[in-house]
């Protein structure tokens, strides 16, 4: 579930109301692509914290980067948060979109530290920064190289490789 911001208080309601009017049709899993910044409500926790809750639950956080988005960190990196979404579900991942620069890893890296000093574990995944193919070409291979040498996984921002900019990335 993305588009925006899914977790927000009138998304989380909607989810419930559409979960709730799903019958038979019920998927095996539900991830929810956020950016970590929403407080889970008690009703959305009721329900997919209950046993009865059919789907795996899936929470991919990307909180964004002062460094390269220009979010500040009070406002976009809420370990707090995101404890919650680990309490509910194990299954989850931290996606952070990173260039080359000594600056973005340190900041990644301080940020990274904040989430597992929460109690935050779920796997790191990093992403080239670009929006177009020739900037994520640019930096791919040096970021994998810093991202592996930390011991985290990496993903290509395959939107920009299949349409680039066709599509508004």
């Amino acid at each position: 579930i993305t588009g925006g911001e899914p977790l927000m208080r009138h998304a989380q309601n909607a989810f419930i109301d559409i979960y709730n009017n799903l019958g038979d049709n019920i998927p095996s899993s539900i991830t929810w692509e956020t950016n970590g910044t929403q407080k889970l409500s008690p009703d959305f926790v009721e329900l997919v914290g209950s046993p009865l809750f059919k789907p795996e639950a899936f929470f991919s956080v990307s909180p964004k980067l002062w460094t390269v988005a220009g979010e500040k960190r009070e406002k976009a990196i809420k370990p707090e948060i995101v404890k919650k979404y680990y309490d509910l579900s194990k299954t989850g991942q931290l996606k952070f979109v990173v260039g080359q620069t000594k600056e973005e890893w340190q900041d990644l890296d301080e940020v990274v530290t904040m989430f597992r000093d929460a109690g935050v574990h779920y796997p790191i995944w990093i992403m080239p920064v670009g929006a177009r193919e020739e900037e994520q070409s640019a930096t791919a291979g040096d970021v994998a190289k810093m991202a592996f040498e930390r011991g985290y996984n990496v993903a290509g921002r395959m939107h920009v490789y299949l349409f680039g900019n066709a599509i508004g990335t």
